[in-house]
C-alpha cells in the first residue's frame, strides 16, 4: 500500500552550475594521470645514473639490469609518497555533510577517491598484506589493532575500522553518495570484529 513519498535528507534545490569546477576536475584528471609518470621518471633516473659512465649500449645493459630492482623500489616509494601527500592535503578543510558536486569539497572527495583507487593498482604489493593497516593509517584512516584489510576503497579521513575487523576484496567504505547535483559524505565506522564482504 502506498503510504506517501519517500523522504530523504537531501537538499531540495539543485546547486548552481559552477562551470569553473568542470575545468578544475579536468585539470586534476591530467595531474592524477601524471603521478605514475613522475614516479616512473624517478625510477628511470636511477637507471640513468647507473649507466652514466657506460661507453656503449652493451656496456650499459649489465648495470641497468643490476639497478632495475632499486629503480623499481624508488618508483614505488615516490608514488607512495605522492599519494600520501595528495590524500593528506585533500583531507584538509573537508567537512561532513551535503555539498554541491561542483564545489571545493566535491572536488576533494572525488580526487581523494581517485588517488585511493589508483594506489590499489600501482601499489598493489602493499594491499592485502600485513602492511595494509599501516598504509591506511599513514593516509589518515583510524585503523584498530588486529584488522585484516584487503583491497578496500575508502576515504581515509572519514573511515574508522575498529579492532579485529575484516575488510574483504574491493569493499567500499566511507565513500560519497551522489544525488541531484549534491555529494554527501559522513564518517563510517566498522565495528569490532565486523566482516565486510566483497
Amino acid at each position: 500500500v502506498k503510504s506517501g513519498k519517500a523522504r530523504h535528507p537531501w537538499p531540495e534545490d539543485r546547486p548552481g552550475r559552477a562551470p569553473l569546477w568542470v575545468l578544475v576536475y579536468g585539470v586534476t584528471s591530467m595531474l592524477l594521470g601524471a603521478l605514475p609518470l613522475a614516479a616512473l621518471g624517478c625510477g628511470l633516473a636511477v637507471i640513468g645514473w647507473a649507466i652514466r659512465d657506460s661507453a656503449s649500449l652493451t656496456d650499459a645493459i649489465v648495470p641497468a639490469l643490476v639497478w632495475t630492482p632499486v629503480a623499481t623500489l624508488v618508483a614505488l616509494f615516490v608514488y607512495a609518497v605522492l599519494t600520501v601527500i595528495g590524500v593528506r592535503a585533500l583531507s584538509l578543510w573537508m567537512p561532513e555533510g551535503y555539498h554541491p558536486v561542483r564545489s571545493r569539497v566535491g572536488w576533494q572527495m572525488w580526487a581523494t577517491e581517485r588517488l585511493m583507487d589508483a594506489a590499489r593498482n600501482y601499489l598493489f604489493p602493499i594491499y592485502a598484506s600485513l602492511l595494509t593497516p599501516w598504509w591506511l593509517r599513514l593516509l589518515g584512516a583510524k585503523i584498530g589493532r588486529g584488522t585484516e584489510i584487503s583491497t578496500a576503497l575508502l576515504v581515509p579521513k572519514f573511515t574508522v575500522v575498529e579492532d579485529g575487523a575484516f575488510l574483504a576484496d574491493d569493499t567500499m567504505v566511507a565513500s560519497y553518495e551522489l544525488g541531484g547535483g549534491w555529494i554527501h559524505v559522513a564518517k563510517a565506522t566498522i565495528g569490532k570484529r565486523a566482516f565486510l564482504g566483497n
